[in-house]
């Protein structure tokens, strides 16, 4: 999760060296990470640079808890001798995970860049086998958290459409028809929260297709919150947005798991979003 601080600068200076002197365990490269996701205030102003501070000035922040970590910047959500589940923050490649962790990591799934959540890695090629296996057959049951604008109409539905990648641009095209070369994707989700015109979802993807919440939920109509792809703008307009999309992998559980595994079936990893949404719930747009 994470927590929320509110400081009072006692001296001209830049924010990230402020927020870098007075957070334990924040360095000034984390500390700019922060501003530039949309997680400053000062003086109520959400900032997005590295801005100078005057004496008196008044700076909100939220800090994740894995970004006050030392050395790897996730936290480790669970981890025995054939697996690691880890929780992954934004602006971190899940491929640069294995050579913070100092050890041989086998990657199971991706996340994207600026997805935060769980992420699964193998510490053997016999769980990378299985575990790959049960990703690709359908056996890992997934949720996310996502917060979009608009709002669905429904407080709930499973909706399916047709996607082609393009691989050289890394985009989906999404049809709601089915095409050649085109594949099915079906996104069913559930509205947890609503929040003016916007609202905090749960997503259950039953198909694995890149960027399939991302490209589904702006199909239909509710783009995920500071997604640029394919939202455009997603919800940057609503004042105090963050520059990046707020999506979050906060559930995942195996099943048919064998071979030494099958005491990870039917166990849950869990985490949250870190999403801070005071700037919906305060009502301001």
């Amino acid at each position: 999760m994470g927590k929320k601080l509110e400081l009072i600068a006692d001296k001209p200076e830049r924010v990230t060296a402020f927020l870098s002197s007075s957070v334990a365990g924040l360095t000034r490269a984390r500390a700019d990470l922060l501003v530039k996701s949309g997680e400053v205030r000062v003086n109520g102003v959400r900032i997005k640079a590295n801005a100078s501070l005057s004496v008196g000035d008044r700076v909100k922040v939220f800090v994740p808890d894995e970004v006050q970590k030392n050395g790897l910047n996730a936290n480790t959500v669970y981890e025995d001798d054939n697996i690691i589940v880890f929780d992954k923050p934004k602006r971190m490649t899940y491929d640069a995970i294995p050579q913070a962790y100092g050890a041989p990591l086998f990657a199971v799934h991706r996340l994207d860049t600026n997805t935060t959540g769980l992420i699964v890695f193998a510490k053997t090629q016999a769980a990378l086998a299985q575990l790959e296996a049960a990703f690709r057959d359908r056996r890992v049951k997934k949720i996310y958290e996502a917060v979009v604008s608009p709002a669905p109409a429904n407080d709930g539905e499973t909706v399916t459409a047709y996607m082609r990648l393009l691989h050289g641009q890394n985009l989906a095209v999404v049809s709601a028809q089915p095409k050649s070369g085109y594949k099915t994707m079906i996104t069913e989700y559930t509205v947890a929260e609503r929040m003016g015109n916007a609202a905090l979802l749960r997503v259950y993807p039953h198909t694995g297709r890149t960027h399939q919440i991302r490209a589904h939920l702006c199909f239909i109509g509710c783009p995920i919150v500071g997604e640029h792809k394919y939202g455009v703008k997603g919800g940057a307009a609503i004042d105090g947005a963050p520059d990046s999309q707020m999506l979050a992998a906060v559930e995942l559980c195996f099943s048919g798991l064998k071979d030494g595994l099958e005491y990870l079936n039917g166990k849950t990893f869990k985490t949250g979003n870190g999403f801070d949404l005071d700037f919906l719930r305060g009502g301001k747009r």
